[in-house]
């Protein structure tokens, strides 16, 4: 979330209410489509157009499984922790707040490790 303008992209995302329901029910648990369908009582089309704005913009992270039958499927989780917009002279600024990405979290952690030889 580098620029002004991505934020602001992700705060008209966050206009929608479907978006900010998968975003809830994706708070404490990873759920599936099928799952978010469910839960949300929004049909597959809709979670699916949702899930791949809100994975883009980096708002939800996305975990792809193999099932036993060698199907895979994907289960979401929200990265999203905080909002806050302030109101400037200049206009309004808005920050966004998310957990670090796994693999980099992954990263730095080993990181620290090699540093700490």
């Amino acid at each position: 979330m580098s620029g002004a303008s991505d934020r602001l992209d992700i705060f008209a995302t966050l206009d929608d209410e479907y978006a900010r329901d998968i975003l809830v029910a994706t708070k404490t648990d990873r759920l599936s489509a099928k799952e978010l369908s469910e839960e949300c009582d929004m049909s597959r089309p809709t979670v699916s157009r949702r899930v791949s704005r809100l994975v883009e913009q980096g708002l939800l992270e996305e975990y792809t499984h193999v099932d036993p039958g060698g199907r895979h499927y994907s289960e979401y989780e929200a990265r999203l922790e905080r909002i806050e917009v302030l109101l400037q002279a200049e206009g309004f600024d808005v920050q966004i707040d998310v957990r670090p990405d796994p693999a980099d979290r992954m990263a730095s952690i080993f990181e620290k490790m090699r540093g700490s030889d």
